[in-house]
């Protein structure tokens, strides 16, 4: 199985949905639902995941993460922007304390 479809299997019985139900509920066939949960198909496209995330009350981020996906906002963000490329290119070699300046940068701003 897939890390996404381990999640999204989680998440349909935490909920109590069948998978019949949430196909209907995002719109998609029910047995791709099951083809996703075993691992035998990718994760649906991000508007799909992020219908998933409004159904199941959760982070629309932790579905696209657990999917490889790349929200699209991103990819806009990164390819409008030269500076954000090099810089996740540093973010490996970033520190715990380094981080935790980012963090505070971020909190400060909103």
């Amino acid at each position: 199985m897939s890390e996404f479809g381990d999640l999204l299997r989680s998440l349909r019985k935490e909920k109590k949905i069948t998978q019949r139900k949430l196909a209907e509920l995002i719109g998609i066939d029910f047995t791709y639902i099951s083809k996703i949960e075993n691992g035998s198909m990718e994760p649906p496209a991000e508007n799909k995941i992020i219908k998933m995330a409004e159904v199941f009350e959760t982070d629309k981020d932790k579905l696209l993460l657990a999917a490889k996906k790349v929200p699209n906002d991103f990819k806009r963000l990164i390819t409008e922007n030269e500076n954000v490329p090099s810089f996740l290119r540093s973010v490996p070699n970033l520190s715990k304390k380094q981080w935790e300046d980012i963090q505070s940068i971020v909190d400060d701003k909103e």
